[in-house]
């Protein structure tokens, strides 16, 4: 048992090193990032804030297709419309001639 106890501890050991060393690269890679984002946008942005401003061109496509697709099926149904008024109004006319 007490060979478990100092596996356990030896590992318990290497874990928190390890995780120290963990601790201190992530502290490095976000001073290193935070140097970059001062140099790039002069001052420290938030990631999401970045990501959330970004434009995203497919979906932007897909809009304008949309639209353009909306205005043309508006136009259609104007038409359309206008035909149904039309044969109603020749309908009517031949009706009342008979």
């Amino acid at each position: 048992m007490c060979v478990y106890l100092s596996d356990a501890r030896r590992q318990h050991v290497e874990l928190v090193k390890d995780r120290r060393m963990s601790d201190q690269r992530i502290a490095k890679l976000k001073d290193e990032c935070e140097k970059m984002m001062i140099a790039k946008f002069g001052r420290i942005v938030e990631l999401e804030e970045l990501e959330k401003s970004a434009v995203n061109e497919p979906l932007e496509d897909i809009k304008d297709r949309l639209m353009t697709t909306e205005t043309q099926r508006d136009n259609d149904l104007r038409l359309w419309d206008v035909c149904v008024s039309y044969l109603n109004n020749n309908n009517l006319r031949v009706f009342m001639q008979t």
